[in-house]
C-alpha cells in the first residue's frame, strides 16, 4: 500500500498555480442540500494537507490543516470563520512551531474549549500530540503518547459525558492498528491506552463520533477500504465498559480502487454521513454514504483534478460544511462548502485584488501589475465586465465570460507616467451584463495603496533635490531591505540602487509636486 501511496502522491503533488475549483455536490433528490459556491480557504504556493473542522459553543467554525508553507516541515494551522458579511474568515494563524514534522490535525469542541491533536516527530518518532483552547489563549504543546512505534492519523471527539476520546493509528504490534485514549473530564485525566482493531490487514486513518443513541462508531482505512464498527459504552465506576455492537464491516468493496482519509458525522435528523475520498481511474474524487437504516453512496465530485482528504459536519443550524484539499488547476489548497445557503440567480463577486508585492513605490514610468479575480457565485453563465482603477482613475476594462462557479485571473497593467504624484488606492469592481446583481454587496475590493513619486525624489518631500542625491549616494549598492525608514533611492525599482538611479535623478532634478 505505501509503495502505491507514495506514487500516488509524488504525481499529485506537482506544481503549485493558483486558480479556483469548481466542486458539484450531487445529493440525490431525498438527500437533497442548498449548496453555497466553493470558498477557498488558503491561497499561497504551499501544500496545505488534511483538513479538520469543527463547531465551537460560540457558534464559529474552526478549521484546522496543516501545511508546508513555512520550508519543508510542515507545521498545524488553522483559521476561524465568524459569519460576518465583510470579513467572515479570520486571518489565517499558525498553532504549533518546532522542527519536527507536525500533520494530519483534527479538532473538536468540548464545552467552551477547542482541542487538536495531530502526529509529530518533534522527539525522534511520530506520536500523538495536543493542545486546548480556552476561549482566549492555547496551552502548550502536549505530549498524548510514550511509544517508540509510529502514532500516527488522529481523530478526537467529545462524548455526552464531556469525556475526550483520541483515536489514532499505531504499528507498535508490527502491524498498523487502531488504538484509543480517553481523557476522563471529571479526574482531569487520561484512562490507559486500548486497542479496537486486531487484523493482519494494515488498519490506518481513524475518524470517531458519537451518535444520538450513545453509541460511538469508528471508520477507517483497512489496506484501500473503508471499514466501521459500532461500540455501546456502559460507564463503570471511573473506567466503562464497552461491547462491540456492530463488528469490523466493509464499506466499500475490494476492487482495484483505493479508498482513503473517512470523516464521519451524524447529522440532527439521525443519519449517519461518511465523506471519504477514491481513486477510480487517475484521479482522487470525493465520495459519501448516508445511512438511515441502509447505506447509499453517492460520488460527489467530477473533475480532471485530485479532491481528497474531506472532513464533514454539521452547525447547530443544520448547515452541513465539508472541507478538503484540492489540486485543481496544480496547486493544494483547502477548500469548503456548505448548504443552507441562498443561491443567487445572478451573483457575481471579486475574490481578491493583488498587486504586484514587491512594488510599493512606483516612481512615474513604472509598469504595476495586478491581479483581480472576479467569481460568478450565481446559477446562470454570465458576461461581466471587471474594471480596475487607480483611485478614481480607470486603468482598464476587461469583459469575460465566467460559467457558474468560475473564476479567473485577470492581470491589468497600470502604466503610471502620467500618474500625478500621490498615494492610489487600487479598486476592483465587476457588473453583469444586461442582468441585475442580485448580491451587489461583493461586486468591488480594494487593495492597499502605492504610492507615485517623482523619480529622482528619494525622501518623497515632493522635490527632487542635492539631498536626493546624498540619499542616493549613501545607498548606493543596497537592496531596498537596506534603505532606511522613508528612504527609496530605487527610481526605477530594479531591487538596487545603480547609476541608472543616478542618470534618473539627473533628468528629473528640480521638478517637484505640487
Amino acid at each position: 500500500m505505501h509503495l502505491a501511496r507514495t506514487k500516488k502522491l509524488t504525481r499529485i503533488t506537482s506544481g503549485f498555480t493558483l486558480f479556483l475549483i469548481i466542486f458539484n455536490l450531487l445529493i440525490p433528490f431525498s438527500y437533497a442540500t442548498q449548496l453555497s459556491p466553493d470558498t477557498r480557504l488558503t491561497w499561497h504556493e504551499s501544500l496545505d494537507w488534511a483538513p479538520s473542522i469543527a463547531q465551537a459553543q460560540d457558534g464559529r467554525i474552526w478549521v484546522v490543516w496543516h501545511s508546508y508553507e513555512i520550508g519543508t516541515n510542515p507545521e498545524i494551522f488553522y483559521m476561524v470563520y465568524n459569519g460576518s458579511s465583510t470579513f467572515p474568515w479570520s486571518p489565517i494563524k499558525k498553532l504549533t512551531t518546532n522542527l519536527g514534522v507536525d500533520k494530519t490535525p483534527s479538532i473538536t469542541a468540548a464545552g467552551g474549549n477547542i482541542w487538536v491533536v495531530w502526529s509529530s516527530n518533534r522527539d525522534g518518532n511520530f506520536e500523538i500530540y495536543y493542545k486546548i483552547y480556552n476561549g482566549s489563549s492555547w496551552s502548550p504543546d502536549k505530549r498524548l503518547t510514550m511509544d517508540p512505534s509510529k502514532d500516527e492519523w488522529p481523530s478526537v471527539m467529545e462524548d455526552k459525558d464531556g469525556d475526550i476520546w483520541v483515536v489514532w493509528s499505531s504499528d507498535r504490534t508490527g502491524n498498523f492498528e487502531i488504538y484509543y485514549q480517553v481523557f476522563n473530564n471529571k479526574k482531569k485525566e487520561w484512562q490507559p491506552c486500548g486497542q479496537l482493531t486486531s487484523n493482519p490487514r494494515l488498519d490506518w486513518d481513524p475518524s470517531i463520533m458519537q451518535a444520538q443513541d450513545g453509541r460511538i462508531w469508528i471508520v477507517w482505512v483497512r489496506d484501500d477500504d473503508l471499514f466501521y464498527k459500532v461500540i455501546s459504552v456502559t460507564k463503570v465506576g471511573e473506567g466503562f465498559q464497552m461491547v462491540e455492537e456492530v463488528r469490523d464491516t466493509p464499506l466499500t468493496e475490494k476492487d482495484s480502487n483505493t479508498n482513503w482519509h473517512p470523516s464521519i458525522m451524524q447529522a440532527q435528523d439521525g443519519r449517519i454521513w461518511i465523506a471519504w475520498d477514491s481513486c477510480a481511474l487517475a484521479d482522487m474524487e470525493i465520495y459519501c454514504k448516508i445511512y438511515d437504516g441502509t447505506w447509499f453512496e453517492e460520488r460527489i465530485t467530477y473533475n480532471d483534478a485530485d479532491d481528497l482528504m474531506p472532513a464533514i459536519m454539521q452547525a447547530t443550524d443544520e448547515t452541513i460544511w465539508i472541507t478538503w484539499t484540492s489540486n485543481r488547476l496544480d496547486n493544494f489548497d483547502i477548500y469548503c462548502k456548505m448548504d443552507s445557503q441562498p443561491q443567487h440567480l445572478h451573483d457575481i463577486a471579486i475574490i481578491s485584488v493583488t498587486r504586484d508585492p514587491n512594488v510599493i513605490v512606483a516612481y512615474q514610468g513604472l509598469n504595476v501589475s495586478i491581479e483581480v479575480v472576479p467569481q460568478n457565485q450565481g446559477v446562470e453563465d454570465e458576461y461581466v465586465q471587471v474594471n480596475c482603477y487607480a483611485n478614481s482613475t480607470l486603468i482598464r476594462s476587461r469583459m469575460v465570460h465566467l460559467s457558474a462557479g468560475q473564476l479567473t485571473p485577470l492581470t491589468f497593467t497600470w502604466n503610471t507616467s502620467n500618474a500625478i504624484p500621490g498615494t492610489y488606492t487600487i479598486i476592483a469592481n465587476a457588473n453583469i451584463l444586461g442582468e441585475i446583481d442580485t448580491d451587489p454587496a461583493d461586486n468591488a475590493i480594494s487593495d492597499g495603496v502605492i504610492q507615485v513619486r517623482i523619480p529622482g525624489d528619494a525622501d518623497f518631500s515632493g522635490l527632487v533635490e542635492l539631498a536626493d542625491f546624498a540619499l542616493w549616494a549613501d545607498n548606493l549598492g543596497k537592496i531596498p531591505e537596506q534603505f532606511p525608514l522613508k528612504v527609496y533611492p530605487d527610481f526605477d525599482n530594479n531591487g538596487y540602487v545603480e547609476m541608472a538611479d543616478f542618470y534618473r535623478w539627473r533628468e528629473n532634478i528640480g521638478k517637484h509636486y505640487p
